[in-house]
């Protein structure tokens, strides 16, 4: 389990609760990369989903940018949990130019 992932995960919004269930999940799961290979009943029954509802949300996730998948033939599916390509760039503002103080 990272804690680095996960920290990164909670704070996430613009998605369901079963998105973020299985987002959590599989964050849970994964190593500081953010990598792992749960199956989709594993994370079913730590969810509390059907395998559909699971295989949905990780489609979505995928097309949001939050995870990414790589098929292994005859082997269970590698996730990366990509949180910061999630999350909204953040808001940056130019410095402004200081001036002196009259005096």
């Amino acid at each position: 389990m990272s804690t680095v992932i996960m920290s990164a995960c909670w704070p996430l919004q613009g998605m369901t609760a079963t998105q973020k269930a299985v987002l959590i999940s599989l964050a849970d799961n994964a190593n500081d990369e953010g990598v792992c290979w749960p199956s989709v009943s594993n994370i079913s029954l730590r969810t509390c989903l059907s395998e559909r509802a699971v295989q949905g949300a990780i489609k979505w996730l995928c097309a949001a940018g939050a995870l990414a998948t790589s098929d292994r033939t005859g082997r269970s599916t590698v996730y990366t949990v990509t949180p910061a390509a999630y999350a909204p760039p953040q808001e940056m503002h130019p410095r402004s130019k200081c001036t002196p103080a009259d005096g």
